[in-house]
């Protein structure tokens, strides 16, 4: 506020000089400034330092006060920059926050960031999705952005307690979200606030202590992952049978490469070439046609994974697959929707 009225206080003080130079000079000999709209453009000329010379005091008082309008004008092109460079350097800076949020649909949202955090989001990326991360570090937010390309990745540094900053993710219109935490407790409180928020939301959260998965689950998330849990799985199977824990490995891997192998789900929408068939006939035709393994189907939500040969798939239904790296763009144009939920 008081730079507001400073400024126009200026601005008064800036058209008082105006219009005493044009008093003083109008009707002296060899005046040029005989009107106040030729002392406004002397001042205008001044200002932005054309210096025409078309116009110029000659009086003696009129180059006194003309001067003191020269620093003046000094003074209110400084101001213009050092406003125009301001405004320019607070909007990038919000831009580069996320404060105007984005636009993305059926994307992923990660919030919070972490090593493991990363390796997740590398696999989505992968897969061809768009992630929205969410991060409470000015450090992370920067090595996010560093990291992934603009055109399928948005950063918004934010306090993780502002439900409402989540608006600026799209967050409703997002596929899943994973709550990435290195507390379970702190999880645990976050994943209540978000609920009860957004009640719609599919999320996934991961937990560093087993004994604390139920308690996440009955939070209502959609999926708790235990770390802890799922290494010393993948250690008891590499140690007893470390052939299949290899490919096991690759399978839960997002496929890069063209020989690279991948369990993928894609969801089947009205027209696909699938619908109304039997699993077995589904089966056969997908492993002839396009050269994957149908393994499972998902049916309202519930994994169904060793559906009778006679079960018919419907629009609505999931089915799960595994295939290789140069096969993920057939599948996509046979069901006409990327991998994923």
């Amino acid at each position: 506020m008081k730079k507001k009225a400073g400024l126009i206080i200026g601005i008064v003080i800036y058209l008082c000089l105006i219009y005493v130079v044009s008093l003083l000079e109008r009707g002296q000999p060899n005046a040029n400034i005989n009107s106040m709209a030729d002392a406004l453009w002397y001042a205008v000329v001044t200002l932005t330092t054309v210096g025409y010379g078309d116009f110029y005091p000659v009086t003696i008082a009129g180059k006194l006060v003309g001067l003191f309008i020269i620093l003046g004008s000094l003074g209110v092109l400084g101001y213009v920059i050092g406003e125009v460079t301001s405004r320019i350097s607070t909007y990038m800076e919000k831009k580069k926050n996320g404060f105007f949020g984005t636009k993305f649909e059926d994307h992923y949202v990660i919030i919070g960031w972490s090593e493991f955090g990363r390796q997740v989001a590398d696999q989505i990326f992968n897969a061809g999705h768009k992630i929205a991360f969410v991060t409470n570090s000015k450090n992370d937010l920067e090595l996010i952005q560093d990291l992934y390309p603009a055109d399928n990745c948005f950063v918004l540094f934010a306090d993780y307690n502002n439900t409402a900053a989540y608006e600026k993710v799209n967050i409703t219109k997002s596929k899943a979200v994973f709550v990435n935490f290195r507390e379970d407790t702190e999880t645990l409180v976050f994943v209540l606030n978000l609920k009860k928020a957004f009640p719609a939301l599919s999320i996934i959260v991961n937990c560093s202590n087993p004994e604390l998965k139920e308690t996440l689950q009955n939070t209502g998330v959609s999926h708790v992952v235990a770390r802890q849990e799922v290494a010393s799985r993948m250690v008891a199977s590499y140690l007893f049978e470390p052939h299949v824990a290899e490919y096991t490995e690759d399978l839960i891997s997002t496929s890069v490469l063209a020989d690279d192998q991948d369990i993928q789900q894609f969801k089947v929408l009205a027209g696909n070439p699938y619908v109304g068939k039997t699993y077995f006939d589904a089966f056969v035709e997908l492993k002839k046609n396009v050269n994957v393994i149908l393994i499972g189907l998902v049916d309202k939500g519930q994994l169904l994974k060793d559906p009778a040969d006679d079960f018919v798939i419907r629009e609505g239904h999931y089915v799960i697959v595994i295939s290789r790296g140069d096969d993920k763009m057939k599948l996509e144009k046979v069901f006409g929707v990327q991998e994923g939920c």
